[in-house]
């Protein structure tokens, strides 16, 4: 039993992390539920047992980890986005600007 929740996990654990580096770090929530839950089972099985805590140590580290990461680039990535959008509005009502004084201007006929 405590091997089961051992990998669940580390395999847990181990994807956070990995998807709070990729595009898909708000999925990242999921599979750090998933090894906080089996962490704490781990450690009520291990207090039952008396046995070696290392890998709920090696768990919990990793669930801080991609946890912080996650955090991270939420508060981040939204900043971004704002001023990313706000350049964009700029550089379109400049390029709309710019059409609109390209089409007062006609070209002199020439004789």
């Amino acid at each position: 039993m405590k091997k089961l929740f051992t990998v669940i996990g580390m395999i847990a654990a181990i994807t956070a992390v990995v998807m709070t580096s990729t595009l898909y770090y708000d999925l990242a929530i999921l599979p750090l539920i998933i090894a906080f839950v089996s962490g704490i089972i781990l450690i009520y099985i291990s207090k039952k047992e008396h046995s070696k805590t290392k890998p709920i140590q090696y768990i919990f580290l990793l669930v801080i980890f991609s946890l912080s990461l996650t955090i991270y680039k939420s508060v981040t990535s939204t900043i971004e986005d704002e001023q990313a959008i706000q350049t964009e509005q700029e550089s379109t009502e400049n390029l709309n600007n710019s059409q609109g004084n390209l089409i007062e201007i006609e070209p002199e006929e020439e004789p």
